[in-house]
């Protein structure tokens, strides 16, 4: 009985190991065939500045979650969080008015949203979107370098553009998550500046518009403070998509000063077609956010 049954196991084993190597072939086969022809639409379909922002070993999860997606045919949308719950990616295999809005809302509510960074395929098929939540002490763990520009070089640009001293400057960057790399985008640390600058100066929230020479982009900048990130970005984005003005890329920092103070500043990068249209919503979107200054989000 004993040598039957050892039998019955050799042949079920083998039986699996040949079972299990025929499926591999033939999903190999497979996937091969078009893996190459997927990886090269998904990276021509992303913007230059995601492989800019984004580090290299965040950029190959992202791809194996288009990967599965494409080869799977889904148009769900996938959402990973870290396991210590600092970073939260949302991907999908679609794109629509008012996604953002929709995806803030199911984001986990347990931490203070930071941080931000929204990508759009240039064919509009995809979208990358991550977040960044405040660490539970505080505190990040690891000594993150806040770009590859080095902070003289990004300082002195800063300077040029807004007419400060560049201790007035660096003293701005302090108060930028260390995670943000802001240091590789001086423009944008100069709209931030002029934002923040109104912010204080007016006590009211700041709304920007950058027409990009040369570019087909416009963007808007928008930062308040006693209003929470979250709800900043998902008040602002729920009225472009209610207006159906399409985000084609957004990015959020969450500036902390003394005692606890905070101003919040969020960059929306959309279609240069909107511009016409942004100067009608300039004074909606800047009454939204002041009846909303104070409330929880």
């Amino acid at each position: 009985m004993q040598n039957c049954c050892r039998v019955e196991e050799v042949t079920m084993s083998e039986s699996i190991q040949s079972r299990t190597y025929d499926l591999i072939e033939e999903l190999r086969a497979d996937i091969d065939f078009a893996l190459e022809d997927v990886i090269t639409e998904i990276v021509r379909e992303l913007p230059e500045h995601y492989f800019q922002r984004v580090r290299r070993k965040d950029q190959l999860v992202h791809l194996k979650a288009l990967l599965a997606l494409s080869f799977c045919k889904l148009q769900e949308e996938l959402m990973f969080r870290s396991s210590d719950g600092v970073h939260t990616a949302v991907i999908a295999r679609q794109n629509y008015s008012g996604q953002l809005a929709s995806i803030l809302k199911r984001l986990p509510t347990d931490r203070i949203l930071t941080g931000a960074k929204i990508f759009t395929a240039r064919s509009h098929d995809f979208i990358i979107d991550l977040f960044e939540f405040e660490p539970v002490d505080g505190e990040f763990s690891d000594n993150f370098p806040m770009g590859e520009i080095p902070e003289e070089v990004a300082i002195a640009k800063v300077a040029l553009v807004t007419d400060q001293p560049h201790e007035v400057i660096r003293e701005f960057i302090s108060h930028y998550s260390p995670t943000s790399q802001i240091l590789d985008y001086p423009d944008d640390i100069s709209e931030h500046f002029f934002a923040a600058q109104e912010v204080q100066k007016n006590d009211r929230p700041s709304i920007r518009v950058l027409d990009r020479n040369g570019s087909d982009r416009i963007k808007l900048t928008v930062a308040s403070r006693k209003i929470k990130t979250r709800q900043l970005v998902l008040l602002v984005a729920e009225y472009l998509g209610l207006h159906e003005l399409d985000i084609e890329n957004a990015f959020l920092n969450d500036l902390k000063f003394e005692q606890g103070a905070r101003i919040a500043i969020a960059s929306f990068e959309l279609t240069a077609a909107a511009e016409g249209s942004l100067d009608t919503h300039h004074q909606a979107i800047a009454k939204l956010l002041a009846a909303n200054i104070g409330k929880a989000g």
